[in-house]
């Protein structure tokens, strides 16, 4: 899930704003958290290779959708539609 989250960070450095910006954008402590904070990953893979991963936190009344990764080479095909 990393390689993924991360690979899609970086074909919009630039466009993330700076001070946003680290390397690596998710490290596996920060992913970590993110679920112990309640936000579940869905994944889309093919074949048994990851496509593109979500990652949704059920506040109650609303659902929020934290993150939207797609790995690059596989971008603009539909993976993000069908997550």
């Amino acid at each position: 899930m990393l390689a993924i989250v991360n690979d899609a960070a970086r074909a919009y450095r630039g466009v993330i704003p700076v001070d946003r910006w680290h390397e690596p954008y998710m490290p596996a402590d920060e992913l970590a958290k993110e679920i112990a904070g309640g936000v579940v990953f869905w994944v889309a893979e093919e074949e048994g290779r990851l496509l593109g991963v979500m990652g949704i936190q059920d506040r109650g009344d609303v659902a929020l959708v934290r993150h939207a990764y797609v790995a690059p080479s596989t971008q603009r095909a539909g993976v993000g539609t069908r997550l």
